[in-house]
């Protein structure tokens, strides 16, 4: 079992799986992605919200999260993002 597929809450699995989005989604999306924002401040972990692309060429959107104590990649949700919500290059939101 990934370590990714460990890593999340079971509810971030059925929200994952109602979207079509696999764990390879997600690994290569960390592994190529880009870092757009980072939440130093959030609680219980600080995270940020990576930037990724599926095979398809659909953007994906990956917030995840790592604390001090416990350092396993949390993976806290799992998205493609809305084009209402999002610039076009999906790194700014709109306003």
């Amino acid at each position: 079992m990934s370590a990714l597929a460990a890593a999340g809450s079971p509810d971030t699995t059925v929200k994952r799986l109602e979207r079509g989005i696999t764990i390879a989604d997600i690994e290569h999306a960390l592994l190529n992605g880009e870092v757009i924002e980072r939440h130093s401040d959030a609680k219980p972990y600080p995270g940020c919200l990576v930037l990724g692309w599926l095979a398809s060429g659909d953007p994906i959107h990956v917030v995840c999260a790592r604390g001090a104590a416990e350092p396993a990649l949390r993976i806290v949700t799992v998205y493609e993002p809305d084009n209402a919500q999002w610039e076009s290059d999906y790194m700014t939101r709109k306003a």
